[in-house]
């Protein structure tokens, strides 16, 4: 069966009437990127049935890696509808740090690769024995992480769920001994009760839309924004509701669809919000009492700002940027904007990830002499085929500061060094590689390999021989 980086819903929608000022982006008169790839990745594999047990690694989609460094939490899928349900599993990467200290430990949890032994092939069942493990709703994907009560507080996980159209909150304890305790009023058999399930708007007038992608969770407003694959919706969540988080706004006309194309499919992919600083605070955010944010389009080249009015929680679109650096007419009919970050805490710089043609674009977001953000490409650099997701690496010591996106369609890492803007790497890694988490501690990179069903770790230390190599693998033994 063919790889797909997308299972893409088949689905129309209106865009709004009202006009709205375009703004555009040129990067030497060329046309800069597009990209949006989909959520929801299909697979082909897992040739035994589905059991009643919860897998231990099986199509993971999300990935999370808690504050303090104690446990990688993974989102199985059921993609493939093979499967009892999607579920959450929490890695112990203590017990992984001693197993690949340890290689030649008779019955250890890693052991050399026969194929490569410059690779430790690591058993996952260990590192998530004695765990809670939790089931979710089908179609679950990413996982974002909030803290209710501040940078000390415990944990909060939100992982919307695409085909169930449900996002599921979990609160997560890690003990001082490492133990691990997850709360989502959970029945005997791991599935979360209606109270941990958002399903509709606060008040219950609005079903959450189809085809969730990417939940985000700001960190200086207590929001987070799931844009939609389709329908043009973005759904807004109010982190601090009276039980807990709960849908507050849904806007149904966010995205545009495609301009080259007589199709109507229309939606987003990512959300980024901008740090904001008093004395250097765009117009729009009204001194940071409200913030600015970018979403990707999917089937349009180019991003959405918006924001929210603060206090009535509702959702409030600006203006449509066109990324331009190279001709969408060259581009099948597919999705044009993946991924994108700021690469600073100032905000001054946003970095977007384009699907087709692959590329990332970094876009100059200083405030300029009229009070708005400047949005100006500044650079563009080729990538491997189907680019997703994006992470960012700053090695303080070294000064090193590193982007990584996985490439879908290839089976790499693109490897771009943000100082001189230049792809530097591409490493090899399994089947779909998917979510990345930077893990800064231990200066490795965690690749999620979704049709692989397995998690390869990458070396980031400088001084290691092993550099911007795969150096372990975890999956099931």
């Amino acid at each position: 069966m063919r790889k797909s980086a997308a299972l893409y819903a088949i689905l129309a929608a209106l865009r709004s009437p009202r006009s709205r000022r375009t703004r555009t982006i040129r990067d030497g008169g060329r046309l800069a990127a597009p990209l949006a790839l989909a959520l929801a990745l299909t697979a082909c594999g897992a040739e035994d049935p589905a059991d009643d047990a919860l897998p231990a690694l099986r199509l993971p989609t999300g990935a999370a890696l808690s504050p303090g460094g104690e446990r990688l939490f993974v989102v199985n899928s059921d993609l493939d509808l093979r499967g009892p349900s999607a579920s959450l599993i929490a890695l112990d990467l203590a017990r992984l740090d001693d197993a690949l200290a340890d290689l030649d430990a008779r019955d250890g949890i890693c052991r050399p690769s026969a194929a490569s032994p410059e690779v430790a092939d690591c058993d996952v069942q260990p590192l998530i024995a004695g765990a809670p493990q939790l089931r979710l709703p089908t179609g679950a994907g990413n996982i974002a992480v909030d803290r209710p009560l501040g940078e000390g507080g415990p944990l909060r996980l939100l992982i919307p769920s695409a085909r169930s159209r449900v996002i599921t909150w979990i609160d997560a304890q890690i003990a001082a001994d490492g133990a691990l305790d997850l709360d989502c009023g959970q029945d005997a058999v791991g599935a979360c009760d209606r109270d941990h399930t958002l399903e509709r708007r606060y008040d219950a007038t609005t079903r959450l839309p189809v085809d969730a992608a990417r939940l985000v969770v700001d960190r200086e407003f207590r929001y987070a924004y799931l844009p939609h694959l389709t329908g043009g919706a973005m759904t807004l969540i109010d982190l601090d509701g009276e039980r807990g988080p709960e849908i507050v706004d849904i806007k149904f006309d966010l995205f545009r669809s495609d301009p080259l194309s007589e199709t109507t499919y229309a939606g987003g992919f990512g959300v980024a919000a901008r740090p904001c600083r008093p004395d250097d605070a765009p117009a729009l955010t009204r001194g940071c009492t409200r913030p600015l944010l970018y979403a990707s389009h999917r089937f349009w080249p180019g991003l959405r700002r918006f924001t929210v009015a603060v206090g009535v929680d509702v959702l409030q679109v600006l203006d449509d940027l066109a990324l331009l650096g190279v001709n969408p007419q060259v581009v099948e009919d597919r999705p044009y904007i993946g991924d994108l970050r700021f690469e600073d805490p100032a905000g001054d710089h946003l970095l977007v990830v384009h699907t087709t043609p692959p590329a990332l674009t970094r876009v100059d977001t200083r405030v300029g002499e009229d009070g708005d953000a400047r949005d100006a490409v500044l650079a563009t650099v080729p990538l491997c085929n189907n680019p997703n997701l994006l992470a960012l690496y700053d090695n303080g010591p070294s000064g090193e500061r590193l982007a990584f996106v996985s490439c879908y369609g290839d089976d790499q890492i693109a490897v771009i060094s943000r100082g001189a803007f230049l792809k530097i790497a591409t490493i090899p890694v399994g089947g779909g590689p998917n979510e990345l988490i930077v893990d800064a501690a231990r200066q490795r990179l965690y690749v999620v390999e979704t049709l692989q069903s397995a998690i390869s770790l990458i070396e980031l230390d400088p001084s290691s021989p092993r550099r911007l190599q795969v150096i372990a693998r975890i999956a099931a033994r």
